[in-house]
């Protein structure tokens, strides 16, 4: 994957946890402040919220293992070039 999608890649999935985050946390102030009867969070908005946390966890965790088995990857594909180098020479 060429450096330019992996950076936009990361980006997107960047946008989604945040927007996922940010509207967990709105839809629980929204429910809490504002929905009757006060300072009480329905179930279902609870559901929503959880969902959207689990969302938001789910895409920076995959993110991050993606991150860290690439790196891996390069890493021993770049040993393998190297090696291959030194027997050719």
């Amino acid at each position: 994957m060429s450096e330019k999608k992996r950076i936009e890649l990361t980006r997107l999935q960047g946008i989604i946890a945040i927007a996922s985050f940010s509207s967990g946390v709105i839809i629980a102030a929204v429910c809490l402040f504002l929905v009757p009867p006060l300072g009480e969070i329905a179930n279902s908005a609870i559901s929503i919220v959880s969902e959207l946390l689990v969302l938001c966890g789910a895409i920076l965790g995959v993110k991050a293992s993606y991150d860290v088995k690439f790196r891996k990857f390069e890493a021993e594909l770049r040993d393998v070039i190297e090696n291959e180098n030194k027997h050719t020479a």
